[in-house]
């Protein structure tokens, strides 16, 4: 597959049906998906009309294994729109296809995906196109490593307990390695580095910062987000200074920022809290978001400036 493919595929999901563009949406992220489902299913597409139906049959149930046969996905449970033209909503499913879904239980024996752009993971060829933090950034790995990390994650939110040993050595051994780019002699390792990093977020695993650290000092986007977030499972002051310190360097970016604070609001306790209150001010009000085409159905996801952070935080 080519680079440039591989990029595109990780900055932005699936390229939708012109129908879509239509209807903007507040997109969630894929912690607050999985908190929703009730369950999480291989399953092939047998039939798809041009409303947000379509009939599948589930080839696998992970966890709770009561969703089996045939079941028919009619509509959404996470959907918060932003505009609407008339023109409706749409699956972006194909007839035929396979894919990994996080379902919801609703009416009349139905079942119902988050919004039209999330909660569903593509199987092409032995490779997944895997959401770990947010449906604009995708990464496309195995399907192996793709069910060994979804079956803990699925397992912890739904119990509360997983199998470390069917992930340690994994995250382990790619967080070791140097920091991957976009490279094509790179990009296999960059996403296996996105999802282990990823996974041990979801899975609230402490990270060392020394482990951690050189994924923050590369010069790649996604890696910085995804070892940002990671800092939030560790709670230390030496963490905590090292965010506060990343927040107030001018050179990162506010979208880095924005992630920076959500990690030490939670890491740094009353202490750094405070701290960010007294700089709230000085911070950018200025709002990154995700970026993207603006005829993306996600273009309406919010997502705070740095100054913006401190003050949902506040309220919460």
């Amino acid at each position: 597959m080519k680079l440039a493919r591989f990029i595109i595929l990780f900055i932005t999901t699936f390229l939708f049906q012109q129908n879509l563009m239509a209807e903007t949406w507040d997109e969630p992220w894929q912690k607050e998906i999985l908190k929703k489902a009730d369950y999480f299913v291989l399953a092939k597409v047998l039939a798809k009309g041009d409303t947000p139906e379509a009939e599948i049959e589930v080839v696998k149930s992970f966890g709770d294994k009561s969703l089996k046969g045939k079941v028919k996905i009619a509509g959404f449970y996470m959907l918060n729109m932003r505009s609407a033209s008339g023109h409706g909503l749409h699956l972006p499913l194909k007839a035929g296809a396979t894919y990994y879904l996080l379902l919801k239980k609703g009416e009349k024996g139905n079942y119902s995906l988050p919004t039209p752009t999330s909660g569903y993971a593509f199987l092409d060829s032995g490779n997944v196109h895997a959401t770990y933090r947010h449906s604009y950034h995708q990464a496309l790995v195995p399907q192996e490593v793709y069910e060994n990390t979804y079956s803990q994650i699925w397992s912890y939110f739904r119990t509360g307990k997983y199998e470390n040993s069917k992930i340690a050595d994994f995250i382990k051994a790619n967080l070791a390695k140097a920091p991957a780019g976009f490279e094509e002699q790179e990009i296999a390792t960059f996403f296996l580095q996105h999802v282990a990093m990823e996974t041990a977020y979801l899975l609230d695993k402490e990270i060392p910062l020394q482990t951690v650290r050189k994924f923050i000092e590369t010069e790649h986007f996604h890696s910085r987000v995804s070892a940002l977030r990671l800092l939030s499972n560790t709670i230390s002051a030496e963490v905590a200074k090292y965010l506060y310190n990343f927040i107030m360097e001018d050179g990162n970016d506010n979208f880095e920022k924005v992630t920076a604070i959500q990690s030490l609001w939670k890491v740094g306790g009353t202490e750094y809290r405070n701290k960010l209150l007294a700089i709230q001010e000085e911070l950018s009000d200025e709002e990154t978001g995700f970026g993207g085409n603006i005829m993306d159905p996600r273009v309406a996801t919010h997502f705070p400036s740095p100054r913006g952070a401190v003050a949902e935080l506040n309220k919460r």
